[in-house]
């Protein structure tokens, strides 16, 4: 009775339909987690995730010695809003197959990372919600939001979205997925939503009806979902350690997830409305950018797509639920190209660059430097090692990175003789590209009871930028950010 009351209060938040109530009330489990999550950052300029250093309102800079200093100021936070609620519902049996739904919610609705205020009203925000079908001999289907292909193997650290964009994908989308299960071997099929994450916009001159520029849903009008296939390997070959505080024998995954991208025709333009910050965009220059007067983009459809592969692997090995003195590595690696699409990249011009073409009329006017968007290319993965040194007490270290790779370097006489760009390089872009961005991470947990889990670590977050000017006065091509973290979950 008490776990159906929970219920009905859960419901409420998130708003539920009435239909959501159709299952007898000892059909459903109630689950989460309160959390508590404090850090101290040496810089303003990352959030709650440490997921990539970045301006802020205050006018600060990511590089070292730059111009505005408030962004290097110091910062300590608290927040509850990663705080969990979940609960699952069996249903009845269907087809001949065992039925069940899973919703959850967190409080990430309200951003990342809010500022603070006097009630720190954060808001709710669905994570996951779906239903599956299981039949006997192992074949699943899911319908719903849920997990995409690369998310099986977690770093555990004490902030929540660990190397988000680089080393580790978070991506959840709504889906339909076939799963079979056979011995030690899993094969996963989806079909998603394609993703319509976008960046260095455009503005087209296509008339009163048209969509204004790239951004207006990239993925979705090309009519094709996001695919997404996993084959995964998983048995006790000599041994079991643990992974988030159970027993796991040895398990290898490799993914590939691919989807379509399109942009529109358009044109930026020095001091035009509605182009990027209504400037010129950004080539290669002597240790900084330099404007260029403008760039026209023809109607192009481009291919994202990710290949990863994953290990866990018990180094240290038990042959039973004792977790002391066991130790265990995950390996992640991936590459690919538009990699927003399976989140795993920032925003800000960093999922696509533009690459000179040639000159042609574009509309009326003869000459025009056109170019072609090219998504970018990056590999990148995680390596995390974990000792249990008792069934209370563990410690782990984690190391993450991402690096853009293919970007070109080329330069064009035309483009120097005609058009004003330094040197003709022939890349531009509107954003500040991250060339290269690495994390380390150590922490050191104890978890009481399976009710209570405290975890304390230190991050280090470095990253560098293809120039070392994206304001003036900046005499670096890097940008760091040290953080003391501390962090305390209840589960119920």
């Amino acid at each position: 009775m008490k776990k159906f009351a929970a219920l009905l209060v859960l419901v409420a938040l998130v708003a539920l339909p009435a239909s959501a109530m159709a299952a007898k009330a000892g059909d459903f489990e109630l689950g989460g987690y309160v959390k508590l999550h404090t850090w101290w950052d040496s810089t303003s300029l990352v959030n709650k995730n440490v997921s990539v250093m970045g301006a802020t309102a205050m006018g600060g800079n990511a590089r070292k010695g730059a111009v505005g200093a408030p962004g290097y100021d110091g910062r300590f936070r608290m927040t509850a809003q990663d705080t969990r609620f979940n609960f699952k519902i069996k249903g009845p049996d269907v087809f001949g197959a065992k039925t069940q739904g899973y919703i959850e919610v967190d409080f990430d609705g309200s951003g990342q990372d809010p500022e603070a205020n006097v009630t720190n009203a954060v808001q709710p925000r669905l994570r996951h919600a779906w239903f599956r079908m299981d039949w006997p001999g192992g074949w699943q289907i899911l319908m719903g939001q849920y997990w995409g292909v690369f998310c099986n193997y977690w770093p555990d650290t004490v902030n929540s979205g660990p190397l988000f964009g680089h080393g580790m994908a978070t991506q959840r989308l709504p889906q339909i997925r076939v799963t079979y299960k056979g011995g030690p071997w899993t094969f996963v099929a989806l079909a998603g939503t394609p993703g319509d994450e976008a960046d260095n916009d455009t503005f087209g001159f296509l008339g009163l009806n048209a969509f204004p520029g790239s951004r207006a849903y990239p993925g979705g009008r090309t009519c094709m979902p996001q695919f997404g296939v996993q084959a995964t390997f998983e048995k006790d070959l000599w041994g079991k350690a643990a992974f988030f505080s159970r027993p796991r024998g040895f398990s290898a995954s490799v993914s590939f997830g691919i989807q379509r991208m399109k942009y529109d025709e358009g044109v930026v333009i020095p001091g035009v409305a509605n182009t990027p910050a209504g400037t010129a965009l950004r080539t290669w220059g002597q240790s900084n950018y330099a404007n260029i007067i403008a760039v026209a983009q023809r109607n192009q459809t481009e291919t994202p797509w990710m290949l990863q592969g994953s290990m866990f692997i018990p180094v240290l090995p038990t042959q039973t639920k004792d977790l002391k003195n066991t130790a265990s590595v995950q390996l992640q690696f991936y590459v690919g190209q538009g990699l927003r699409a399976f989140g795993n990249d920032f925003l800000g011009g960093n999922n696509s660059y533009w690459e000179f073409d040639s000159p042609q009329t574009f509309f009326t006017v003869a000459n025009t430097p056109v170019y072609r968007r090219k998504l970018m290319k990056r590999y990148g993965g995680y390596i995390q090692g974990q000792y249990y040194i008792n069934n209370e007490w563990y410690l782990s270290y984690l190391y993450g990175f991402s690096k853009a790779y293919g970007v070109t370097q080329a330069s064009n006489n035309w483009l120097q003789n005609n058009a004003g760009v330094f040197n003709g390089y022939e890349f531009a872009t509107s954003g500040d590209p991250i060339k290269f961005i690495q994390e380390h991470n150590a922490s050191l947990f104890w978890r009481p009871n399976k009710n209570f889990k405290f975890g304390l670590s230190y991050v280090y977050l470095n990253q560098n930028y293809f120039q070392i000017g994206g304001q003036a006065g900046n005499t670096h091509s890097r940008g760091d950010n040290h953080r003391v973290q501390f962090a305390g979950w209840f589960f119920f």
